[in-house]
């Protein structure tokens, strides 16, 4: 009767997150915070899985009886435990080329996302928790956003070509390059598009927002795009800088907040429209 009391109550317990202490990973049930690992292995980057049932972590270095002893502490493993501790899994992402892993994220209940980055762009790998198989490698780009129904990635990718002052930048979804268009990438000038720091899904993933500063001029757009390839831009009567804010009321409103004034914008039909109230 107590063993049963006892299954019941850990099944009970709701997952909240995961995180690293003194090299341990542990995690934040509804009861409180408890330790499920104990090899003294440096760890980095946990990650409950969104049910709860599954946590990912980084492994710097491995035990020195375990497969990928390294001194330098790479290549590194992206280890899936339960919520006991249990090793289920040990990843090592397809083409992966020995570097610290800068991210790591529960894309849904099966897939684990890890992304690697170097000076210019990211590698982002999609792996498959309960096999281990690489399912995906995207190459280039940073800001690696999903959807909230997780069919969709969008990507800002960096292209310098002959350095910094050349920067022009591109929206990816998932492989396809949607802003700006191929027509406009062959004849724009350099420096040419910088988007801005992030990108926003709408509530139900029809559409993703962004910032773009369109060089040399220095004039500030709205844009959304959506997966099937439609894109929308209006151009803002004032600068936005990159870590503008930008929040969806609907699939059809949104706002854009920076420097402590709103931008109102909405979608209507085959335009997106600044309906600011003018000062």
């Amino acid at each position: 009767m107590l063993i049963c009391c006892i299954a019941i109550f850990f099944a009970t317990l709701q997952v909240q997150n995961a995180r690293i202490d003194n090299n341990e990973t542990s995690i934040q049930t509804t009861a409180g915070l408890r330790q499920i690992t104990n090899d003294r292995t440096p760890k980095r980057l946990a990650v409950a899985s969104p049910d709860g049932k599954l946590v990912a972590y980084v492994v710097d270095l491995w035990l020195t009886s375990g497969p990928h002893k390294n001194d330098s502490g790479s290549p590194e493993d992206v280890i899936v435990v339960d919520t006991k501790g249990n090793i289920l899994r040990h990843i090592i992402p397809e083409g992966y080329i020995p570097a610290q892993f800068d991210q790591l994220e529960w894309i849904d209940n099966q897939r684990v996302g890890a992304m690697t980055c170097g000076h210019a762009n990211c590698l982002y790998w999609m792996l498959d928790a309960d096999t281990g198989k690489t399912l995906k490698k995207m190459e280039g780009g940073f800001d690696f956003v999903w959807s909230h129904n997780r069919k969709w990635v969008a990507r800002r990718f960096v292209d310098t070509g002959m350095g910094p002052s050349n920067q022009h930048d591109t929206l990816v979804l998932d492989d396809e390059t949607v802003y700006p268009s191929s027509r406009e990438l062959a004849t724009m000038p350099r420096p040419g598009h910088v988007l801005g720091d992030s990108f926003v899904w709408s509530p139900k993933d029809n559409w993703v927002a962004f910032i773009d500063v369109q060089q040399p001029d220095g004039d500030s757009y709205i844009v959304v795009a959506s997966p099937g390839g439609a894109v929308l831009r209006d151009r803002i009567a004032g600068d936005l800088p990159f870590d503008t804010q930008i929040k969806w009321t609907d699939d059809a409103h949104l706002k854009a907040t920076a420097s402590g004034r709103t931008f109102n914008l909405v979608i209507a039909g085959n335009q997106l429209r600044d309906v600011t109230p003018r000062r």
